[in-house]
């Protein structure tokens, strides 16, 4: 058996950004180059290597409430032999000493490692995929228009109101990805909702998506969806049973489930009712 401690743990490097997305594709994940460099440039990760990097992790601070824990990412001839384990231990003490509470999303097999660990339910995500939604043509009567940079500011702080935090640096980021399905919803000027979306690896991912009902939710979704060609990933919250029906109609199927976990603590980070796609598991 390997030795874990004799491996070089250390910062992950901008430079090992090409190793750490090679790890995320052997995992059969959709992250790219342009999101790992994302995460490490407003985050904190960890690197686990041999002659190469064989291990990663990543922890992304939000303000001064919590702190996302994501991409632990073993190379498979190192499974199962306590490397996801020490580095889940590193980042929770990491956000412990950064007095954040500690969250993710979580796999099915994941929630029963983290469970005993302290970490509670707060609600289950289900990845819908399709490789081309039947949507062809938006709403265009439900105050939906396309953004623009210039409204980022104003999203930024209506989101925060849901997120829980700022977190304008991600909405930049995203909105500059895929700008022709980044949408706001708006009525009597006031900002009801909006959808971004950036490109993958295997496919374009739509969310965060945040609106103030499911009416408008399916209309920013439409609009973000509309004419798309080539396949679609998106992580869409359970509790939203309308958004499901609507998915299903469009083309979508059920990829896999998650549960978003806090550590400690079952009061949402976010407002539930508001939230119908995640930015990503990884972004929280």
């Amino acid at each position: 058996m390997a030795i874990i401690d004799n491996l070089i743990w250390q910062e992950l490097a901008l430079s090992e950004i090409g190793q750490a997305a090679a790890l995320n594709a052997e995992a059969g994940w959709n992250q790219t180059t342009t999101d790992w460099r994302f995460m490490l440039e407003r985050g904190e990760g960890t690197g686990v290597s041999e002659q190469a990097l064989v291990a990663t992790s990543m922890l992304l601070p939000y303000g001064n409430r919590f702190a996302w824990i994501a991409m632990i990412l073993v190379t498979a001839p190192w499974q199962r032999q306590g490397l996801a384990s020490a580095l889940m231990r590193r980042c929770i003490a990491r956000a412990e000493a950064l007095q954040l509470v500690p969250g993710l999303d979580a796999t099915e097999a994941g929630r029963k490692v983290y469970l005993p660990l302290g970490f509670q339910d707060i609600y289950p995500l289900t990845r819908w995929q399709a490789d081309s939604p039947g949507v062809t043509k938006a709403n265009s009567g439900a105050g939906v228009r396309p953004m623009l940079a210039g409204d980022l500011g104003a999203v930024a702080i209506w989101d925060a109101g849901i997120f829980g935090v700022l977190r304008g640096d991600l909405l930049a980021h995203l909105h500059g990805r895929c700008p022709e399905r980044a949408f706001l919803l708006e009525r009597g000027g006031d900002i009801q909702g909006f959808v971004l979306a950036r490109d993958g690896r295997l496919a374009t991912q739509i969310g965060p998506l945040s609106a103030s009902g499911v009416e408008g939710a399916l209309a920013l979704l439409q609009a973000a969806l509309a004419d798309q060609t080539g396949p679609v990933f998106l992580d869409a919250a359970d509790h939203h049973n309308e958004l499901a029906k609507w998915l299903g109609g469009a083309g979508f199927s059920k990829q896999r489930g998650y549960m978003r976990m806090l550590l400690g603590t079952r009061s949402p980070i976010d407002d539930p009712d508001r939230v119908f796609l995640i930015a990503g598991p990884e972004l929280g």
